[in-house]
This record gives structure tokens, C-alpha cells and sequence, in this order.
């Protein structure tokens, strides 16, 4: 197991083909590698110079002795384990600023999301919607497209949008926050449809005895870190629905009663089970 083999572990989370057969030369590493990223516990750059978009070439050095970008250059096979990722998230996110906050959050005080939901998602959100999308002078010019970090990343996505993923408020919550450069909100409600309807997949998939609810965080209270979005003026995606199915303009809740459009600027209401419950692609 990995705890028996601790000298495998790296804050950066990336580990060489080359030192991982040096862990269990008893093993043929391509075998061993279709049975971890079958386990969902890694995944292998397709193409390495990926490693430019991200932060975690800026990390400490392998096993071997070389730092990952050294590694790249070599032509060497890498993986990435998220459940390895030890950093912590980076100083300069404390300053961005987002449009859009929603949740998913446990019901119970007693319950927790597990490190591996987190591992998992973190696999098919790098690799879906951040590694493999745009190209790679783009990637370049931003210098750090992706960042991870032991409970989050964070991509831009080369559309006009930006998105954070992160686990918060001791495990017991999924955030999910975006924001858009004027003109290209149509591409945020595309893509937080896609990025909610994963975090949802893979909650059904992994953890799927957990009681949860669904939430968006008001508009005046985006300000990041959100640690504790549960603290913060938040609304039941449920009562939402309620009030577009009925009709009603507004959501009424303890806070009184906010218009919809306060709520979801961007959004086509009649679309709304769409964006935010992870519904099907717009044909």
C-alpha cells in the first residue's frame, strides 16, 4: 500500500513510471498502472508538458532526486495522485473574486465527505475541464492554468471563465464558485452545468448514504476564502424550483423575499434545473 511505501509520497502529488517500478519491480507497470487508475487513484499525463499549466511543477523534488519539470524534460512518464497532495491552498487565491457560489452540503454535523470523494473528483475535474481543454501557448501565456491543492483546484478554462472547486467547513461541504469576463456568461452557466452534474456523479457514486443538500450562495456574500458557507445567506435549490415551477418572482425565506433574478442574474430561469442540478447537455 502507499503507507508502506511512504518514500512514494510528494506534496506535488506526481510520481515517476520509472520510481513507482522501482517501488514494485515484482510488478509489470503498465499492468499496475491500468489497475490504480482503474481504482481511480491516479492518472497518467498523456502529455506531460500539461505540467506547464499547473503549480505543481513548482513543488519538491521526487524520489529520484529531480523536480518534476526535470523529470518532463527527460521525457518521462508521470502520474498524478491526488490522495499524495499535501500543499495547502495557495496565498494568492485568498484575492480572487467570484459571480457565482453554490454547495453541496451535509445535512448531519456527524458526517463528513471521505478524502477519496475528493481524490476521485479532483481526477475527473483536472482531466475533463482543465489538463485537456485549450492549447498549450494559451496555457503558457497564463502560466499556472491549473492549481491544486489538498482540497482544491482551481483552472481557468480558456472561455472566459474561471472556476474553484474545494472541500470546506471540516469536509461537510462541496463549493463550487465561478466567475466570467463580461460577455461570456453563457459559457458559466454551460460549464458550472457540467462541473455541478461530476461533483454529483461522483458524491452518487462514492457516497451516496450521505444526506446532503444542494445551495447558492447570495450574491453579496461571494467573498473567498468561504470556509463555512453554511454561515453565509444561502438559498435551498429546492425552495428555488418551487418558486419557478409556482410562478412566483420571488423566494421567500427568513431573510424576506429575494427576486430570483437577484439570485441567478445569469440565468434563463425556465433552464435553471439544467445549470445547477447537473441535468443533461443543451442539444
Amino acid at each position: 500500500t502507499f503507507k508502506e511505501h511512504v518514500e512514494i509520497a510528494s506534496n506535488t502529488g506526481i510520481v515517476s513510471v520509472s520510481g513507482l517500478k522501482g517501488l514494485f519491480p515484482k510488478y509489470d507497470p503498465d499492468m499496475l498502472i491500468c489497475f490504480l487508475k482503474n481504482m481511480e487513484l491516479c492518472q497518467e499525463f498523456g502529455d506531460p508538458s500539461f505540467l506547464r499549466m499547473t503549480n505543481l511543477i513548482a513543488g519538491d523534488r521526487e524520489e529520484t532526486g529531480d523536480s518534476a519539470s526535470e523529470t518532463q524534460r527527460r521525457g518521462e512518464r508521470l502520474l498524478f495522485f491526488p490522495c499524495l497532495l499535501s500543499t495547502d491552498r495557495p496565498d494568492e487565491m485568498t484575492s480572487e473574486v467570484y459571480q457565482f457560489g453554490w454547495c453541496l452540503q451535509c445535512t448531519s454535523k456527524h458526517d463528513f465527505f471521505p478524502p477519496r470523494y475528493f481524490h476521485v473528483l479532483s481526477l475527473h475535474l483536472a482531466f475533463k475541464f482543465s489538463l485537456s481543454k485549450g492549447n498549450k501557448e494559451l496555457a503558457e501565456k497564463l502560466s499556472r492554468k491549473c492549481k491544486f491543492w489538498r482540497n482544491g483546484l482551481h483552472w481557468f478554462d480558456g472561455y472566459g471563465v474561471k472556476v474553484l472547486v474545494e472541500i470546506v467547513d471540516e469536509s461537510q461541504c462541496v463549493l463550487v464558485m465561478m466567475s466570467c469576463k463580461k460577455g461570456y456568461s453563457g459559457n458559466m452557466v454551460s460549464l458550472r452545468r457540467k462541473v455541478i452534474r461530476e461533483v454529483m456523479s461522483v458524491y452518487k457514486d462514492s457516497c451516496p448514504g450521505l444526506k446532503v443538500k444542494e445551495f447558492i450562495i447570495d450574491l453579496k456574500e461571494l467573498a473567498y476564502p468561504v470556509n463555512t458557507p453554511r454561515e453565509r445567506t444561502v438559498y435551498d435549490i429546492c425552495d428555488l424550483l418551487s418558486a419557478i415551477k409556482e410562478g412566483r418572482p420571488f423566494l421567500v425565506s427568513d431573510k424576506g423575499q429575494t427576486a430570483l433574478k437577484e439570485i441567478l442574474p445569469d440565468e434563463s430561469l425556465s433552464d435553471i434545473n439544467l445549470s445547477l442540478l447537473g441535468g443533461p447537455d443543451e442539444v
